[in-house]
């Protein structure tokens, strides 16, 4: 059975993908400092699972990350990064504490380092654009010293186990509790988004394809929607699913025009890093459904997230500056 370390396993990202390897009858070391967005209660259904060993770690600390390594002995060691509370210096600095501790690893105990056949980095949107453009050089680095790195880079992500931090689960959260729901107007600009399960499906295709040393940028759907449109899509969902009492959950929506400036709107970083997309045989609307469906489905996981995570569904202003537009003070 093919051993693998996730680190940053109970975040978003990091719990689809540990959910996925599962399905796929892998033996899943995950490793998460639950400092962050990661939560056990991600991690619920699969902490009875025979292949499934959960332990606390700390990137940024090397006993933590060599005892890590040792424990897993992985085939394949996948990363999710994505810092947050912490300065670009400190959080750079722990991705550097990592990747030594990674060549101390390979150079001191593995004796065959072909046996490692990846390390695969993923590289989020949700980072700050100096840190991911400082990370991918620093990454690039550690590749040119030997390291079998292969990097991904993806934009927002949307999915199953999301906390309200970006902008389709908060929209969601506001709608079930009857809250307004402000929303971003920038004309007909989109809002570049994937689902997670694409991201999956990227992360797996590196890991058999992808080749190291090499930085990849996963280009999203072609089909893009506007906030506006993503907004009036959970509600068209949830009309359906939970009707309201009365109306439509549409009415909830209040959009905010905005000049569509490059003060208000960050573009993505200039790297070179190179396009790649995989075929997807659904629109991001069915994806989106079929996200406000699992959040409808799950009640318990979402009880909890909202009451642990109130402040940020409550507060629109850090989740659309996170999704790359800057929310006007009203």
């Amino acid at each position: 059975m093919k051993r693998v370390a996730v680190f940053g396993g109970a975040g978003f990202l990091g719990t689809n993908l540990v959910h996925r390897l599962i399905d796929d009858k892998r033996q899943v070391y995950n490793f998460d400092n639950l400092s962050g967005l990661g939560n056990l209660l991600n991690l619920a259904d699969l902490m009875q699972k025979p292949h499934h060993v959960f332990a606390r770690c700390d990137v940024s600390v090397s006993d933590e990350v060599r005892q890590a390594l040792l424990t897993a002995a992985a085939d394949t060691i996948f990363v999710s990064i994505a810092p947050r509370n912490k300065s670009l210096e400190a959080s750079l600095e722990g991705l550097r504490t990592f990747l030594e501790s990674l060549v101390h690893w390979r150079n001191r105990f593995v004796r065959n380092p072909d046996n490692v056949q990846k390390i695969i980095i993923l590289l989020t949107k949700n980072c700050d654009a100096d840190f991911s453009e400082q990370a991918i050089q620093l990454i690039k680095e550690y590749a040119d010293k030997g390291l079998p790195i292969v990097s991904l880079s993806v934009p927002l992500s949307f999915g199953p186990f999301q906390q309200p931090d970006t902008l389709t689960p908060y929209l969601i959260y506001r709608a079930l509790e009857g809250e307004s729901i402000p929303v971003i107007s920038l004309g007909n600009k989109t809002t570049l988004l994937t689902p997670v399960k694409d991201v999956i499906d990227a992360l797996l295709f590196m890991e058999e394809n992808g080749q190291p040393g090499e930085q990849y940028r996963l280009i999203p759907y072609s089909e893009q929607l506007t906030n506006l449109e993503i907004a009036e899509t959970i509600c068209e969902v949830l009309n359906e699913e939970v009707p309201p009492p009365m109306g439509k959950y549409q009415a909830l929506i209040e959009p905010i025009e905005i000049e569509d400036d490059s003060e208000n709107v960050i573009e993505d970083y200039e790297l070179d890093l190179i396009p790649f997309k995989l075929p997807s045989s659904h629109s991001i609307k069915e994806s989106i459904a079929e996200t406000v469906k699992w959040y409808l489905s799950h009640p318990d996981w979402y009880r909890q997230s909202k009451t642990k995570y109130f402040d940020l569904w409550q507060n629109p202003r850090n989740v659309y500056k996170l999704s790359g537009v800057e929310q006007p003070e009203k």
